[in-house]
């Protein structure tokens, strides 16, 4: 990751070029003092109401994009959508499976779909471009004529028997041309409530907030979208590594309109070890900060289709993974363990960024877990997650801003109850030296410095427990088989 070629560069120039790397740091402020402001100055209000549309339903052709998953959890998904209470006639499943080499992974699915009837469909395709976008642009050319909406289920989703009827009614009462559903996770009595907390903060804050501005982005799974709008904006595209937020600003910028629906209507599954979480957590916060610079130039438009709140809204949901701290805690920690005197004004910058990236953290996730009546326990663990979840966060900030190829990665589905060596997070052991190196200058440093330091130290620590967690998870779900 040339991420790692950026803080070993600034690492060494704290110590023998403090100035450049001082301005480089008061850039990086002045972006988390943006982030921070807008994350706290957009408030939720009321979206306009819509007149309710009376006609025919909707024709639902519902996509699931597999590659090398478990095929008895891909089953589940199926059976789920089978139970749907919508009419049988105004819905079908297409399962289109890419670029899996193995047959065992995917003729077991293959044949579910042919046992489930003429409702579901399966496509097997190799040499499938795009990642996830290719295989949904294949089962978009594939779907049924008279379909008039997309829905997009990911393959480890279980849906409740009402989804595609709360769908149906959800476009029916906004008049919206596409809506997304939050993701939620697999209920076990070891699921890792603080971790699940942390990620369900982006649907009640950014996506709420832009609900209300009428600017939702999508999430990938749960989505349902117009078929019309849709193919007008050209259907999926595989230019960043998060296909559905990207399309989600191609629809808010040709003037279609989204609506967040707030109710659970599936669940899915938790990444199960730390380093899952990470793969996820990187493609999040590269892929949509790709999508921001891709999109800029309409997003920056004064006289664009978007409104300046929409586009607020739009630069909020994109920027909620994103974490500048790679560059100041590479100073801070350059300068304490290269230099005897280290420069006092690079310092400061440095441990003010540190200090306010966790304050940003801190007052998030402390308003929602107020505001939602959450125990003090929770809300605890919650902060832990993200800042076990920061470093990775933050490589991903850098690499998304550098020339370099991103790569879709598949969360792993595999509840394997065995620690491995693939589970340590050597990035945090690595700031954990760092920190112990730096712990003699620190301790003779100002508060302001010394405090910094201190809060470098957490993301491990925070690591472990969120590890040990899911690890408990992992083994729940391998043994009860938990979907519900």
């Amino acid at each position: 990751m040339l991420s790692s070629a950026v803080f070993c560069l600034v690492f060494i120039a704290a110590a023998i070029a403090p100035a450049p790397v001082a301005i480089l740091c008061g850039a990086v402020l002045f972006l988390q003092l943006g982030k921070l402001i807008a994350g706290f100055g957009i408030r939720p209000i009321a979206a306009v109401a819509s007149a309710t549309k009376a006609g025919t339903r909707p024709v639902f052709s519902v996509h699931v994009a597999t590659h090398n998953e478990p095929p008895d959890m891909v089953i589940d998904t199926l059976n789920a959508l089978a139970r749907q209470d919508y009419p049988r006639d105004l819905f079908e499943v297409i399962v289109m499976d890419n670029n899996t080499g193995d047959p065992a992974l995917w003729m077991p699915v293959q044949a579910a779909c042919a046992s489930l009837g003429p409702r579901f469909r399966f496509l097997h395709q190799m040499g499938v471009t795009g990642a996830k976008a290719g295989a949904l642009n294949i089962a978009l050319t594939a779907a049924r004529a008279d379909a008039s909406h997309i829905v997009t289920v990911d393959a480890d989703y279980r849906v409740v028997p009402s989804f595609l009827s709360e769908a149906a009614e959800a476009l029916r009462e906004s008049g919206a041309d596409y809506v997304q559903f939050p993701q939620a996770y697999a209920r076990s009595d070891s699921r890792p409530a603080g971790v699940d907390m942390e990620l369900e903060d982006y649907f009640r804050t950014d996506a709420e907030m832009a609900d209300g501005a009428e600017a939702v982005l999508l999430t990938g799974t749960l989505s349902v979208i117009s078929r019309a709008a849709l193919t007008s904006v050209g259907g999926w595209s595989g230019q960043t590594t998060t296909e559905d937020a990207e399309l989600g600003v191609r629809l808010c910028a040709a003037g279609f309109r989204g609506r967040y629906i707030g109710s659970v209507t599936g669940n899915g599954y938790l990444p199960f070890t730390l380093r899952d979480l990470d793969a996820q957590r990187y493609r999040w916060a590269s892929g949509n900060l790709r999508t921001l610079f891709h999109h800029l130039p309409v997003l920056a438009r004064p006289a664009g289709r978007l409104s300046l709140r929409q586009v607020r809204a739009v630069v909020a949901q994109l920027g909620a993974w994103l974490n500048f701290s790679l560059v100041p805690v590479a100073a801070l920690s350059g300068a304490l363990i290269l230099t005897r005197n280290p420069d006092t004004t690079l310092l400061r910058i440095a441990a003010l960024c540190v200090l306010l990236s966790l304050t940003e953290i801190a007052l998030r996730l402390l308003r929602r877990g107020l505001h939602d009546r959450r125990p003090f326990d929770v809300v605890v663990q919650a902060f832990a997650a993200r800042l076990a979840l920061a470093p990775v966060a933050a490589r991903a900030t850098v690499d998304a801003c550098l020339p370099m190829e991103l790569r879709f990665t598949v969360t792993a589905k595999r509840p394997e109850t065995a620690i491995t060596l693939r589970d340590v997070p050597l990035d945090r052991l690595i700031l954990l030296t760092l920190v112990i190196l730096a712990a003699p200058a620190a301790a003779a440093a100002e508060p302001l410095v010394w405090l910094a330091w201190g809060a470098m130290a957490l993301p491990v620590p925070a690591a472990l427990m969120i590890q040990k967690q899911l690890l408990r998870y992992r083994t729940g779900i391998a043994t009860q088989g938990v979907m519900a």
